[in-house]
């Protein structure tokens, strides 16, 4: 939170602090001197009319000076190269529907939203190729959880129609009771093609441990084997060393049994046949039953869901707590794409002149920054060639110029401008050689083209404007576009630029720390520093002795940074490797050589709500529902309780931040022709990072499991250790009924 208080700050006075009212006042006093006969100082007079608009044209002149310390701040940003954030373009996942054939939609290809007369279209352009396959991606199941079939368990018999593939593509968790197992079933409408890609993105990758495993299964033909029909007994893809299934099965996981994002590619066997769920849903609807059995066969007019060809990723969890791997979405004959767009033709930026620091305009501003954090402009393609001659020289992007000359130029992504050194030829001074006089310079370059407008509907995005989309015959954007920003409001500027100017790029303290890991993605919604903490008060005599809570090492040197991503949708945000990787290297480029640092997950403690809603007798009358509520209560504490989009503020909690009930109470008493709060207490849930419970089924096995003991009974606070943050539990105890008041 921002403050603006003035204490102990320096603030620059008024250069002329004199308002219209006072402009007046000082003009009329003057009157007897200056006019004695002047007795008519009524708001009638012409005199006194001409003096309120002299007053108001001096205090237009007065307003205007007192801005000369606000543009002299303004020039010094503009000196050191503070400039406003650039828009961000939107990231989409459009997936493409292949002809009988198949083929490849090539990186670079063009999708746009329909044009309407109030909305101008909305262009994406793929980041990558995307492999085809005839078959479509329809459906997927979430099987279970059921017992292992070495157990000798029933059949599963719970099915969950889950939207991971969309439309549209929403998170989903599959948690995994201990011992058991849970399969996601994908469902393709097609089953004559035997190589497949699917793409899976986890916002909760599963637990590396040797307990928790990932097998692929598909669907074989029913006749086989007479368990063919239940998912629990699908035979492996791949069968495990001495175990029985068909041959020619091939899987690569490129997600280390989603460990990570990553690609899956399958080789099926030969005996891969579609089977649907027996009992049709009521209706027509796509919906699944509660507890079908599945089976092989299909008849005629049943629902979208039936004649799927399978595959299984089944996870096993072998440990004594549960798992949970969140996954954000599957996509098949898919690629990533933005809005940015790359130039199809060099542009013609200018001619050289030979002089020294010459600067060009781009075209299009801002430049795009690709995730590769070695070269964010790697698009950016400069050349220098002389009058009719073919092709011109390319020149390389420096982050400084070096000493002597060079055939290299600097960029400004944000202003979109090259600009070139000033090295003289005839003296050897100077660093990096200007463009030669007369010489043509050429660029091409992808920029953004569009910000938050790019955060379009999930559906929106259907036109295919390339030609060359392969054999695709149809797109759509399954989830909604997302990341979309536009340029920083100049006030936001002016408000970040003193941590910057601070920080210049160095990760020294705590907040500098904070700071960069924002600026290293924008997918990082919440962030603390943990900074090395000595056990109070000393064990054993020794000086410092760290912290070793939640398994996060505090000792001296170390860094300990906590990032949240920006997932709204789902309880317990989860970074992926792949986001503690894009910090962690952005990090390590900024950071005391000295310093020990880890990026790491929040940790959560869990916090459980005890509720009591009085509804006024005529609330009642009036047609209010105590059931619905109870369910908007809850609601709203899942909402308040939520790390990224909750809180007091509702932007979300910090690591650290303590929970008081009467914050929680603003968020969720109703209005008062419906009732009040009667009783509201808050306590402290046990957190995963306990491991096992004790024998009373509460207390940790491990009293040194954190600093302080969690809360006996509910309260009015929850205290949370600095390495915490806040969540809501799985169960709150809201309760309503009828007031007598």
């Amino acid at each position: 939170m921002t403050l603006e208080s003035e204490r102990g700050r320096i603030l620059p006075p008024d250069l002329d602090d004199r308002t219209w009212q006072d402009l007046v006042d000082e003009m009329r006093a003057l009157i007897p001197r200056y006019a004695p006969n002047w007795t008519d100082h009524g708001p009638g007079d012409i005199g006194i009319t001409l003096i309120e608009l002299f007053a108001w044209l001096a205090e237009s002149v007065i307003y205007r000076l007192n801005r000369v310390p606000e543009k002299n701040y303004l020039a010094f940003l503009n000196l050191i190269g503070v400039s406003r954030d650039p828009a961000a373009p939107a990231r989409a996942f459009l997936t493409f529907t292949a002809g009988p054939a198949g083929g490849r939609v090539p990186a670079g290809t063009l999708v746009t939203t329909p044009a309407s007369e109030t909305e101008p279209p909305v262009t994406f352009e793929t980041d990558e190729e995307a492999l085809l396959t005839p078959a479509n991606l329809a459906t997927a199941v979430l099987v279970g959880p059921f017992a292992p079939a070495a157990a000798g368990a029933a059949p599963a018999t719970t099915y969950r129609q889950v939207p991971v593939v969309g439309p549209p593509a929403q998170a989903f968790p599959i948690v995994v009771p201990a011992g058991q197992q849970a399969q996601l079933c994908l469902g393709f409408d097609r089953g004559d093609v035997r190589a497949l890609r699917v793409r899976v993105r986890l916002y909760r990758p599963a637990a590396s441990s040797n307990a928790v495993t990932v097998t692929w299964h598909y669907s074989p033909a029913a006749t086989e084997t007479a368990s063919a029909p239940d998912p629990a007994r699908w035979p492996a893809i791949v069968p495990p060393p001495g175990g029985s299934g068909a041959a020619g099965g091939q899987v690569t996981d490129a997600t280390e049994q989603l460990l990570h994002d990553g690609t899956v590619t399958f080789q099926l066997p030969a005996n891969w046949a579609a089977q649907r769920p027996s009992a049709a849903p009521p209706g027509g609807s796509t919906a699944l039953p509660a507890a079908p059995a599945w089976t092989s066969t299909a008849a005629a007019g049943e629902p979208v869901i039936d004649g799927r060809f399978w595959i299984g990723a089944r996870v096993t969890n072998s440990s004594n707590a549960p798992v949970e791997v969140g996954i954000d979405r599957v996509l098949h004959n898919a690629a990533l794409a933005h809005t940015a767009l790359t130039l199809r033709a060099a542009e013609q930026v200018g001619r050289g002149t030979a002089e020294p620091f010459q600067t060009f305009a781009l075209a299009h501003r801002p430049l795009f920054r690709a995730p590769d954090l070695r070269a964010p402009f790697g698009h950016l393609k400069v050349t220098v060639r002389a009058p009719g001659a073919e092709p011109g020289e390319p020149w390389t992007l420096v982050d400084d110029f070096p000493l002597g000359a060079g055939n290299v130029f600097r960029l400004d992504p944000v202003a979109g401008e090259i600009s070139f050194g000033d090295h003289d030829e005839r003296t050897g001074r100077g660093r990096g050689s200007p463009p030669p006089a007369g010489h043509l310079i050429e660029a091409t370059y992808r920029y953004v083209a569009a910000g938050a407008a790019g955060n379009v509907a999930p559906g929106r995005a259907t036109v295919l404007e390339s030609a060359a989309a392969g054999n695709a015959t149809a797109v759509t954007n399954l989830g909604a576009g997302a990341d979309g920003v536009d340029e920083e409001p100049i006030e936001d500027t002016l408000r970040r630029a003193p941590q910057e100017l601070k920080i210049r790029d160095r990760a020294v303290t705590a907040d500098d720390y904070e700071f960069l890991a924002r600026e290293a993605s924008g997918e990082v919604a919440v962030v603390g520093c943990l900074q090395p903490r000595p056990v109070d008060p000393p064990v054993g005599g020794a000086t410092f002795t760290p912290w070793q809570f939640a398994g996060i090492n505090r000792s001296p040197g170390s860094v300990n940074l906590i990032i949240v991503p920006r997932l709204k949708d789902v309880a317990r945000p989860e970074p992926t490797p792949d986001l503690i990787e894009t910090v962690r290297s952005y990090l390590d480029q900024r950071r005391d050589v000295t310093a020990q640092l880890r990026v790491l997950g929040p940790v959560y403690l869990p916090i459980t709500v005890t509720a009591m809603i009085q509804i006024w007798p005529q609330a009642v009358r009036a047609g209010v529902n105590a059931e619905a509520l109870k369910a908007e209560t809850e609601r709203r504490i899942a909402a308040f309780l939520h790390p990224v989009s909750g809180g007091p503020s509702g932007s979300g909690w910090q690591v650290g931040q303590h929970v008081f009930s009467s914050d929680l109470y603003r968020a969720i008493v109703p209005s008062e022709d419906i009732g009040y709060v009667s009783d509201l207490r808050v306590a402290a849930a046990r957190p995963d990072y306990f491991g096992p419970a004790g024998a009373d089924g509460t207390a940790p096995t491990d009293a040194a499991a954190r600093p302080f003991p969690l809360p006996a009974t509910p309260g009015t606070s929850v205290r949370l250790a600095d390495y915490e943050l806040v969540c809501a539990a799985d169960i709150h105890d809201v309760k309503t009924q009828f007031s007598t008041v």
